[in-house]
């Protein structure tokens, strides 16, 4: 029985297989194909439109159990300690059955790219065992490739593979899997925004202050960070958006902070933070 089973999903030349090769090359991982298992189910010719076609008889008549029930025959043989890839699943369904028949060691990672960087990649394939359509509109024929894009909500991590290289996946993924150890305590978590601003970090921080002694704050009063309290929202120029979340945490505004000393003065006396818990750092800046 596996520890572990990692589902991969996405649409055709999203990088599924490049994932699941790299990640039984780097970690020896077991890799099982369901395109192999619907080859030996109905002895159907390598090409791509003959598996689309098998794969959804075999789902209207069977329903995602079929997955689910080769899977479990492939598991039962292996070493306790085995993870176990699935390249790949391809409906709600599916995934939903192999939850159910293996419960918590299930990790479901969801691959995606635009559709026109999908073509691209799909007319620059090699040649391979599989013969494949003469275009990617062809492939998007299939009523299960159209709506693969559904599996997004039910997946446990979503990877848009446009915006990371093939080894920005991998870690991606084997950071999720604590691959690389969680039993080291953690110290210091940072949270930084990936655009220019404005993509929710002050409610990310608000959310999860309670779980931390300290809240840090830099940067200066032009941020606003709006957080939703009762009877209605806060906006916080100066203090960390999780003072009020957490009133128990230490706050800190730390080196290079720029301060306007009115709204700090406001705020620190709006919210009553006591001096013993705020502490500045002399290497912040007045403005």
């Amino acid at each position: 029985m596996a520890r572990r089973i990692i589902l991969l999903s996405g649409p055709v030349a999203s990088g599924k297989t490049t994932l699941s090769e790299n990640l039984t090359k780097r970690f020896e991982f077991r890799c099982f194909k369901t395109r192999e298992l619907i080859h030996s189910l109905l002895e159907t010719a390598l090409d791509r439109r003959a598996l689309q076609e098998a794969g959804e008889r075999l789902d209207r008549t069977r329903g995602g159990e079929w997955v689910a029930t080769a899977l479990a025959r492939l598991t039962g043989g292996l070493r306790e300690n085995a993870v176990v890839v699935v390249d790949a699943v391809r409906t709600v369904a599916q995934t939903e059955a192999i939850r159910t028949a293996f419960g918590p060691i299930v990790t479901h990672v969801h691959l995606a790219a635009p559709t026109n960087v999908l073509a691209g990649r799909y007319r620059r394939r090699r040649k391979g065992a599989l013969k494949e359509l003469g275009s990617y509109a062809q492939v998007l024929k299939s009523a299960t490739e159209r709506n693969i894009g559904a599996l997004v909500a039910v997946a446990d991590v979503v990877i848009d593979t446009n915006q990371n290289r093939a080894e920005d996946v991998v870690v991606r993924v084997a950071g999720e899997l604590g691959l690389y150890g969680r039993n080291v305590d953690r110290l210091v978590d940072v949270l930084v925004g990936g655009q220019f601003g404005s993509e929710g970090k002050g409610h990310i921080v608000s959310h999860i202050a309670r779980e931390y002694d300290v809240l840090v704050r830099v940067g200066g009063p032009n941020a606003g960070h709006k957080v939703y309290l009762e009877p209605e929202p806060v906006t916080f120029h100066h203090l960390p958006s999780g003072t009020l979340h957490n009133d128990k945490a230490t706050l800190i505004l730390g080196p290079g902070a720029v301060l306007f000393l009115p709204k700090l003065q406001e705020e620190i006396a709006k919210h009553g933070i006591p001096s013993a818990r705020l502490s500045i750092d002399p290497q912040a800046m007045i403005i």
